[in-house]
């Protein structure tokens, strides 16, 4: 039985194909090179087809996830629009819940026969109300148990257009405080999660956690009258005098200002008084470096509000499931100072986040349930690794190297060698089997480095990176050592927790650890392969069980797909090394490259 799941419009498109106990999934970006694409997923279908040998006539069931609201967004008019799509037409096709396909990306793959499911994001599923309204759904809660998945609770919040009216869920709150107010961007909230640890309470004591979030029957309510002016650059021509740029300034200070009034006078006459207006006494962040005391409060604050809710949905999730385990999905999931909550204060015995837990997983989410619920078919697929990408041939590998023979020289390399190079201080690209899905690097497309070295955090960024040098670089540890080297005692595979380091250990690994002295931890073991072994090679080398870890991409772009983007990335960067399937591969001095 052959299903195929597709994300077909938003952000993060992408396909994932089951045949049997074969799973492949990617998301459109590797494939297209534009992060977070939006496009069409036509390149991933034909990935996934072409990984398992499969044609358009092999399929049995494709199940797409709806987006928008379902009397408007008609998803299957989408699909079947797609010029390839007449080589499916004799094929079943379903369009399901966005939450229902977060839930089963989640609960379907993890190691637990029974569950609590929290999904938690920026906005899901639109739909009608009751009362003829649009509202979305911003957070569901469910129960697993076997192949099946039972709803509990699913939180909505009315919108008109793009805009919420008078709340929203703490998905949307953190994404508009990070991409809109500190100007990070879409997508982007992992910096403000980054820069939370720089923070203190100052903002939280100016309006405190009651003017951001309440509960009301049983459901965590946002405030949207949230204020401030949204600076922008007014590029004057070099005659005007400073005197007219402030003008200029001030007249866009005047527009925030008569907006948001027209705005207050609207809520005052729905009579709607559920919360006090927020008005940020600064203007969005354009030019400001970071750390700032102010917008690095502010992050503190977005952090607090979101753990606040995360425990309250926990809290709520557990004693109504009397569960001890814990899945989660939804972008909120990919928070892992929240996942640690889980464990920690909720009181959650187990935890399984699912490593694409953004709308990248709803592709695998769609085809788990075309198997689990639709076909009704019994569990028999563990996601242990989120290698789910195709392995590259030794052919296809060798093509990608003979392209690039005037620019690089290469051979064969053993893991001893290699260990031998980070413990020398140099940077590896680290290309081994199938790519990652979801946005951590995991020992299958990383930059490795040395994390005893203080000052390797800088040298990455400046030669290979690029990107802002107050956010902190991941440890891959071997999972027998993790609870000697920090206060972790379960297994985070996916990089989805974060833990202090022992006082003993910190000045030992200086590159990896944060402002706080924690770090984002990725656990390895035997299933991870040759990367275990690296890191034990590491080990005997140095004693030291961790290495650096970081996506192996540049600032901006998608993490590498193919042997041929890995070679362009090495020779766009700094990078001294890198492997490629046991090929170690050098740049040529520049006077060779003839």
């Amino acid at each position: 039985m052959n299903i195929l799941g597709l994300q077909l419009i938003g952000h993060d498109t992408g396909a994932a194909l089951i045949a049997g106990l074969k799973v492949v999934a990617i998301a459109e970006e590797r494939l297209n090179r534009f992060k977070h694409s939006s496009a069409f997923p036509g390149l991933s279908i034909d990935y996934c087809l072409n990984s398992l040998g499969l044609k358009p006539a092999d399929i049995d069931l494709i199940v797409v996830s709806q987006v928008g609201l379902p009397g408007m967004v008609d998803m299957k008019k989408i699909f079947l629009e797609w010029p390839k799509a007449q080589e499916f037409r004799k094929i079943r096709l379903e369009s399901i819940r966005h939450y229902d396909a977060h839930a089963a990306s989640t609960f379907l793959c993890s190691p637990f026969e029974e569950a609590a499911i929290l999904i938690y994001d920026g906005v899901g599923q639109g739909y009608i109300n009751q009362f003829g309204a649009t509202a979305y759904e911003t957070e569901a809660l469910y129960r697993g148990r076997e192949n099946k998945l039972y709803e509990i609770q699913t939180m909505t919040h009315l919108r008109r257009g793009r805009d919420s009216i008078y709340s929203f869920g703490i998905g949307k709150l953190y994404q508009k405080l990070s991409a809109v107010y500190l100007g990070f961007g879409a997508n982007n909230e992992g910096k403000m999660m980054g820069l939370a640890a720089y923070g203190d309470d100052s903002l939280l004591k100016r309006y405190p956690l009651e003017r951001w979030v309440k509960i009301f029957l049983g459901q965590p309510i946002c405030n949207a009258n949230l204020f401030f002016a949204k600076t922008q650059s007014v590029k004057a021509a070099p005659n005007l005098s400073a005197k007219i740029q402030r003008l200029l300034k001030k007249v866009f200070y005047l527009r925030s200002w008569l907006r948001w009034k027209i705005l207050s006078l609207t809520r005052r006459q729905n009579n709607f008084k559920f919360f006090e207006p927020i008005k940020l006494k600064r203007p969005a962040r354009t030019i400001e470096t970071l750390p700032d005391p102010y917008y690095s409060a502010v992050a503190y604050a977005a952090q607090k509000i979101l753990e606040f809710v995360a425990n309250f949905l926990g809290d709520r999730l557990k004693a109504i499931t009397g569960s001890h385990n814990l899945c989660v999905a939804g972008g909120c999931g990919l928070n892992i100072d929240a996942n640690r909550n889980f464990i920690d204060r909720v009181g959650f015995k187990n935890l399984f986040v699912q490593p694409a837990a953004s709308d990248v997983g709803i592709a695998l989410g769609c085809a788990l349930y075309g198997k689990h619920i639709i076909f009704d078919q019994p569990r028999d697929w563990e996601m242990k690794s989120a290698s789910l990408g195709r392995n590259y041939s030794e052919t296809e590998i060798k093509d990608a190297l003979s392209k690039f023979a005037k620019q690089i020289s290469h051979r064969k390399a053993n893991l001893p060698e290699i260990a031998k190079l980070l413990t020398a201080g140099k940077i590896i690209g680290w290309f081994q089997g199938g790519s990652e899905y979801g946005p951590r690097a995991l020992g299958h497309r990383s930059i490795l480095a040395d994390p005893r070295r203080k000052e390797m955090k800088d040298v990455l960024n400046n030669r290979v990176k690029h990107r802002e040098p107050w956010r902190p670089f991941a440890a891959s540890i071997l999972l027998n050592e993790a609870v000697h080297w920090f206060e972790l005692d379960l297994p985070s595979p996916f990089m989805l927790l974060h833990a202090p380091a022992r006082k003993d250990k910190k000045d030992l690994i200086p590159a990896v650890l944060h402002i706080d002295n924690t770090a984002r931890l990725q656990t390895v073991s035997t299933v991870n392969g040759c990367y275990y072994e690296l890191i034990s090679e590491f080990y005997r080398l140095t004693k030291v069980p961790l290495l650096l870890n970081t996506s192996f991409n540049l600032a901006g772009e998608p993490i590498v797909e193919t042997p041929l983007d890995a070679i362009n990335t090495f020779l766009a960067t700094e990078i001294d090394f890198l492997v490629v399937e046991g090929n170690l591969i050098e740049k040529l001095p520049r006077d060779d490259r003839r």
